[in-house]
């Protein structure tokens, strides 16, 4: 189950893209759950957690497995369904991609957020309109337009460069629109909505947030293991050699923890003060590394 991956922080994981930082396919869900109990997901609005504005698992349609997130809205206006998978990327090289199924006579939308914080900036705007074709406007201009299939699963993916500010934009296989991104990846807010003339109608599957092949690679020559995961204020870290130095970095690649330790096979406690996300738990030792993901969720 993908999101397991995420959740037990075990060793490194590969995709087709490299190093995979999030995997999501909603088979640890039921359907009719909420999507705001995960952690790398909220609502737009506070309080709006498993009520209309919250998104719920659905098994109507699935890319894989039997599970997927249904996104709809009640009329063409939009809403009242409205939430955002977090992100908060702000340099180095990501491809964020899903795949979207979006029903025959009906319509998409989503947009990429600036800030973790919802409502802080739109980065750019997706609209899927019923009749199959697609635009992505970025303060008022069309920067990619192109088609996608209607009543079949196809792929959305971003490819990022962040430290160069540009974005690549590919719908079904096709590049729609490379452009100018000089902003951060806060989130993808998935709204619903559609075409402003059709209701909006979608769903997602195999969510996947990853660091290219080549970035991604890490050695992996110390074993290791710690928990809880996910943690709250400390972690037991417990492997070899006895001597390492820990260091844990966030999702930017900022380092946020660093510390020596002396007896990690007979066990350590490392404390933590850090915000809730995902990181990376790395532990070095002479010309030996390896890095785990690990989750804080207070």
């Amino acid at each position: 189950m993908k999101n397991t991956l995420l959740l037990l922080g075990l060793a490194f994981s590969f995709t087709a893209f490299g190093q995979a930082l999030y995997e999501e396919g909603f088979e640890d869900f039921a359907a009719g759950d909420y999507i705001s109990d995960h952690p790398m997901w909220i609502t737009w609005g506070p309080g709006q957690e498993g009520t209309d504005g919250d998104a719920q698992i659905s098994s109507d349609y699935a890319n894989t497995g039997d599970n997927s997130l249904h996104i709809f809205a009640t009329s063409a206006a939009g809403g009242p369904l409205d939430v955002v998978m977090l992100a908060g990327l702000n340099e180095g090289l990501y491809v964020g991609s899903w795949m979207m199924y979006v029903t025959d006579g009906n319509s998409a939308y989503y947009n990429v957020q600036e800030d973790q914080a919802p409502g802080v900036g739109w980065a750019f705007e997706a609209t899927f309109a019923f009749t199959g074709d697609l635009q992505i406007v970025m303060d008022g201009m069309t920067v990619g337009s192109g088609t996608y299939p209607i009543g079949e699963w196809f792929e959305v993916r971003h490819d990022l460069d962040l430290d160069n500010d540009m974005i690549t934009v590919t719908i079904a296989g096709v590049e729609v629109g490379s452009f100018t991104f000089d902003s951060s990846f806060g989130g993808v807010n998935f709204f619903g909505m559609g075409d402003g003339t059709t209701v909006g109608n979608y769903y997602l599957d195999d969510i996947s947030l990853s660091v290219p092949a080549s970035i991604g690679e890490v050695s992996e020559d110390i074993a290791f293991t710690f928990g809880p995961n996910p943690a709250a204020t400390y972690i037991n870290l417990q492997g070899q050699p006895d001597n390492a130095m820990i260091r844990i970095h966030a999702l930017n690649g900022q380092l946020v923890h660093e510390q020596i330790v002396n007896n990690m096979n007979r066990g350590e406690t490392i404390e933590l003060d850090l915000d809730n996300g995902i990181y990376f738990l790395e532990v070095n030792s002479g010309e030996k590394r390896s890095t785990q993901r690990l989750v804080v969720q207070r």
